[in-house]
């Protein structure tokens, strides 16, 4: 068994720790599967599976796989609801402090950042608990050029309301204007975690390539696919690719038309997110690729991508990349529905395999 694998196997007790539906499984359940077990499941099964070689969209076809499912909050709430962490509406602002921010943001626009900041001080002296309404203050602090102020201000912000990514990117990019970089990286490590796909966290980086940060693309890159296609299940792959995602269409596959399976593996045939089918899958994946290589078969069709999951796997993480990557396409805030520990082993994913130091001339020692 190639060392992929038995790290996966390792890998039942990290990152369901959560008491969110959407990770619900058994207290024990059965080992992966390896990707010839697999196989012989769908030779023995009465569901007819078509394998099928098939060009992959652009980025793999992780939209057809994981399509989103759950809208985000604009400005969310966790609260516990029967022991679980559920996500809602945060309180509207009171009229007067709407009208005040309504006031405001004509000065804003107009960078006049110190009438704007008269209005947004008695905003939040009128609501203490409006949140956003201190972000808008710090910002009208850090546009004026006043950062530790305006630190102060979205540190209230994240005091109230810790689960909101913005105000962690705003805090972040307070600290690096006062020089305290170690703690920015934290603070903008927070962002990720609670919004892997923000894209102005992403485009910052990309655009500002002096702070010695990029925040690298997506590591998995799904080149293996399987849907219903009338009575049978079309198993696809792309050939211009590593062939070591077949292995990952054939246990998507066998997820897709062995309800026993599924139930096995998580205690409910119902389809819905499960980091465990995702583990196996990408698992299989995994072991075909790294037996590919020892054999030094890797020269035509190798995919990096599965190179640099890996890596990941080897730091104990795939569960964590699973969580990051594709939990939050079906639900953009899953992760406000985890639990403080599963939090910060994102953090850490994030820290080693997400936002990560550059080289540059100018950079900051980070």
């Amino acid at each position: 068994m190639h060392r992929p694998l038995v790290i996966l196997c390792a890998l039942f007790a990290v990152g369901c720790a959560s008491k969110s539906r959407t990770l619900s499984r058994p207290a024990e359940p059965p080992p992966f599967l390896s990707p010839a077990q697999v196989m012989k499941r769908m030779e023995a099964s009465a569901v007819q599976y078509r394998v099928e070689g098939r060009d992959s969209p652009p980025g793999g076809w992780a939209d057809q796989l994981w399509p989103q499912r759950v809208s985000p909050r604009e400005a969310p709430r966790v609260k516990e609801e029967n022991g679980e962490r559920v996500i809602v509406d945060w309180p509207g602002n009171p009229p007067a402090v709407n009208a005040l921010l309504d006031e405001a943001e004509p000065h804003f626009e107009a960078r006049r950042y110190a009438e704007a900041a008269k209005l947004y001080e008695q905003a939040t002296n009128t609501c203490p608990d409006c949140y956003l309404a201190w972000n808008f203050r710090g910002d009208a602090a850090l546009f004026s050029g006043d950062a530790a102020t305006a630190l102060e201000h979205y540190r209230r912000a994240i005091q109230v309301n810790p689960n909101d990514h913005r105000s962690w990117f705003f805090q972040g990019n307070a600290l690096a204007r006062l020089g305290r970089f170690k703690e920015a990286l934290d603070s903008w490590a927070w962002c990720l975690v609670l919004n892997p796909r923000y894209a102005i966290i992403r485009d910052m980086f990309r655009n500002n390539a002096g702070l010695g940060l990029a925040v690298l693309d997506e590591a998995i890159v799904p080149r293996g696919y399987a849907e219903w296609a009338g009575e049978a299940v079309s198993v696809q792959f792309d050939p211009d690719h590593d062939p070591s995602w077949l292995a990952f269409a054939n246990c998507k596959a066998l997820w897709l038309g062995e309800p026993s399976h599924r139930r096995e593996m998580t205690g409910s045939a119902d389809e819905r997110f499960s980091t465990l089918e995702e583990v196996e899958c990408l698992g299989s994946a995994l072991v075909v690729h790294g037996n590919r290589k020892d054999k030094g078969e890797t020269d035509h069709g190798s995919d990096p991508s599965l190179d640099r999951l890996t890596a990941i796997t080897q730091d104990g993480m795939l569960t964590e990349a699973v969580l990051f990557e594709v939990g939050t396409r079906i639900h953009p805030q899953i992760v406000l529905t985890l639990d403080d520990d599963v939090r910060q082993r994102l953090k850490t994913y994030v820290l080693k395999h997400v936002l990560v130091p550059v080289p540059t001339a100018g950079g900051h020692d980070l």
